[in-house]
């Protein structure tokens, strides 16, 4: 999953701004601002180069500088000076590389281009190898800042890049981290969870970084696991090597003995248990408020250190619990049993629609294939009711201080975050636990209500939240058509289901720019339609044929290959009932098909480089869909 970063800068943007004021640049050149900025860091003076350095850290928090700062070649003259002799200038050129990464995974891929791993790599073995917190240094704090700063931009760039994992597992940082840098009492809290936050990453489908961990440092991420503490930075910590240590296994939990797995699940759910809402209800009464001018009075003296360690808690309370959530979704991906578990959505039988009568034998389902020890402790525990706790943001208000004062805007963009995190997970959750401990029928429903007002009440621009919220969607309709091991028929939820409920979906789907939304969305009324099947009446059978017919209009619009294979594959589980005939011969479903057919053969020829989920969904769509259309062309003729 790509992770929110905490993004600090090293001085606040007050100082910046005076500083270019102090140098005179010339506000209407961009290009002479860049040529200051170039000229600064490549003096001899110290102060030169942090004025240039503070100078690049305020252009660049305009998204629309970077690409131009980039080409200019301002990171390959930042670059070198995390090895520069000053501390201060290290810090600075830390901080605005580490803030620049954070951007988006383009910008690390540029920054790749630039050979930025060079003196990344070059300041750990010269500046972290023999280092240690020093309490009667003056440059403490300062050389505590660029450690975190050089680990979170080791972090982003390995999440975004594969090259920078490998460059990573042929230098020496590792062994300098490890054991060394897990050490609380030399390093504390701040240092440890940077450097397991970037464990976290980077030994995720990396054998030899297992291997590593395994042989260096297994027995203290069981220490930090154990440590009996609630605080903020120890449940962060106690997370993150809960975390490290399901990666060090490969993400196969079972492997782990059960008195771990319950300790884990514990650890996570005591994380979760923190109520995310009421911390940042109580923050946002400290916080410093807008005067209407758009001027904010900071605190001062013993208020700002108050209002500064309940920022720090707070963002350590939902990086926490961001990680939590992201562990529980890994543990319920049943990624492993994707090819043998018959999965809601498989149509691949020649025999259109004898799938549906089975009772469970030789059948598997996505919720069998949790590990019973795992699924206990999860149940045990209410995971699932506290992921989908996370799903709720503060109120609107609160949401609006946060946002507003810059010291709390962090913690506005982490909760969304959090969020959409949360969202995925109980997409994942869905299909891997029992419908009983869902809340049953009914509670799948409800979970279905609530989040289409988040997709189409409140009007969210946050498209991965949408598509995250849509993925819920999808996954509640698929829950429920297939509870009781496929049997359907019984579903009165939507008997009253009209025309006029569906038009807000149907404008939704045909204004969607996104395809995975889009996709999501033409699924999730299929799947509406196909519950109407068992109680076709006249309002039921034109509700689907209204639904055929936006379907089949989609479709032939629909410029992304899988986006039109996962249209037809929703028209053909809608019609493989044989209670379908006589629909599909009302809206002329063959000849429509027969129409399609060739067009997602030409799509799937010129569209050939898709993800690998993708491309299954296009080969089964373009091999299923010529044995449907015969199927179903004998079966209306004869009506």
């Amino acid at each position: 999953m790509g992770k929110v970063r905490k993004r600090k800068p090293n001085k606040t943007q007050n100082n910046i701004v005076a500083d270019v004021s102090d140098e005179e640049l010339p506000v209407d050149s961009k290009e002479n601002v860049i040529q200051t900025i170039l000229d600064q860091l490549q003096a001899a003076n110290v102060e030169e180069k942090y004025c240039g350095l503070q100078t690049f850290a305020f252009i660049i928090e305009s998204p629309e500088n970077i690409e131009q700062a980039i080409e200019r070649g301002v990171v390959k003259a930042v670059a070198p000076l995390l090895l520069d002799p000053a501390g201060s200038v290290r810090n600075a050129a830390a901080g605005s590389l580490r803030n620049l990464s954070a951007v988006q995974l383009e910008v690390c891929d540029s920054l790749m281009e630039q050979d930025i791993m060079t003196p990344l790599i070059c300041w750990f073995d010269k500046h972290a190898e023999n280092w240690t917190p020093d309490n009667n240094s003056k440059t403490k704090m300062e050389d505590v800042d660029t450690f975190i700063q050089c680990i979170n931009l080791l972090l982003n760039l390995c999440e975004s890049s594969e090259l920078a994992v490998k460059y990573l597992g042929q230098s020496r940082v590792l062994s300098i981290l490890l054991p060394k840098y897990l050490d609380i009492g030399t390093f504390g809290c701040d240092i440890v969870a940077s450097v397991l936050q970037c464990l976290f990453v980077v030994v995720e489908d990396n054998p030899d970084v297992m291997e590593k961990i395994k042989l260096t440092c297994e027995k203290q991420l069981q220490e930090l696991m154990s440590i009996e503490d609630t605080d903020p930075s120890i449940l962060l910590i106690r997370t993150l090597s809960a975390g490290v240590i399901i990666n060090t296994c490969g993400g196969n939990m079972a492997v782990l003995p059960v008195n771990v797995i319950n300790q884990i699940v514990s650890i996570l759910a005591m994380t979760l248990s923190i109520d995310h809402r009421l911390v940042c209800n109580q923050l946002s009464s400290i916080v410093p408020l807008n005067d209407g001018s758009g001027k904010f009075e900071p605190p001062k003296g013993k208020d700002a250190q108050m209002l500064d360690c309940q920022l720090k808690s707070a963002s350590q309370i939902l990086d926490a619990q961001q990680r939590s959530i992201e562990i529980i979704a890994n543990i319920c991906s049943c990624d492993d049993a994707s090819d043998q578990v018959e999965g809601p959505e498989s149509s691949d039988s020649d025999e259109v629609g004898d799938d549906e009568d089975s009772n469970g034998e030789g059948v598997v389902l996505a919720e069998d294939k949790l590990p019973p020890e795992i699924l206990e402790a999860l149940i045990s525990l209410n995971i699932f009711e506290k992921v989908w706790a996370r799903t709720q943001l503060p109120a609107e208000n609160v949401m609006l201080i946060l946002k507003e004062y810059e010291g709390s805007k962090l913690l506005h963009k982490k909760l969304h975050t959090l969020q959409t995190r949360a969202l995925l997970c109980v997409n994942n959750m869905l299909s891997s636990l029992p419908v009983d401990n869902l809340g049953g029928v009914n509670g799948i429903y409800k979970i279905w209500i609530d989040v289409g007002k988040l997709v189409f009440k409140e009007s969210s621009e946050n498209l991965y939240i949408l598509e995250s919220a849509t993925a819920v969607m999808r996954a509640a309709l698929d829950k429920i058509k297939f509870r009781e091991n496929g049997k359907s028929g019984e579903c009165d939820l939507f008997r009253d289901l009209s025309l006029s409920d569906i038009e807000m979906m149907i404008t939704g789907i045909r204004d969607c720019q996104v395809p995975e939304i889009r996709s999501n969305l033409i699924r999730m009324i299929g799947i509406l339609a196909l519950l109407l099947v068992n109680k076709l009446n006249e309002t039921s059978s034109n509700v689907i044929c209204a639904i055929t017919d936006f379907i089949l209009e989609q479709a032939h619009k629909e410029n992304e290959v899988w986006v039109l294979a996962e249209a037809i594959d929703t028209l053909v589980d809608l019609y493989s009932e044989d209670e379908t005939d006589e629909l599909a011969a009302k809206v002329k479903l063959v000849e429509k098909l027969s129409i399609l057919a060739p067009i997602l053969k030409n799509k799937a020829r010129q569209q050939r480089k898709l993800p690998k989920e993708y491309k299954v969904l296009v080969s089964t769509a373009t091999s299923n869909l010529p044995r449907f259309i015969k199927y179903k062309k004998g079966r209306v003729a004869n009506l």
